[in-house]
């Protein structure tokens, strides 16, 4: 993880939607594929800070669209971890929730 975090060049503290945002796009560019454990590694950093900030959030009005965004999340960890490569629309649609 910490590869990761430095390659990205931030920590998930300073804006967590933002870095979700910024891995998600690093991963639809390419730039975190080529090394399967990177992007694990982002597959599993996008999923436990939105899965963090769903948990934090109680009464927000983006609540339905930070829900939206960690169920997409879910997904693509499950789709990852069982080997399937087809994340692609998944990583879009994320983003466009973002």
């Amino acid at each position: 993880m910490e590869r990761l975090r430095g390659l990205m060049g931030r920590r998930h503290e300073d804006d967590p939607l933002d870095y979700v945002r910024d891995l998600t796009k690093a991963l639809l560019e390419g730039k975190l594929i080529g090394e399967e454990v990177l992007f694990r590694d982002a597959v599993g950093e996008i999923y436990s800070t939105l899965r963090k900030e769903v948990l934090s959030k109680t009464s927000d009005q983006d609540y339905e669209r930070l829900l939206r965004a960690y169920e997409l999340a879910v997904i693509l960890r499950y789709l990852v971890q069982d080997g399937v490569k087809t994340s692609r629309e998944i990583l879009e649609e994320l983003l466009k929730t973002l």
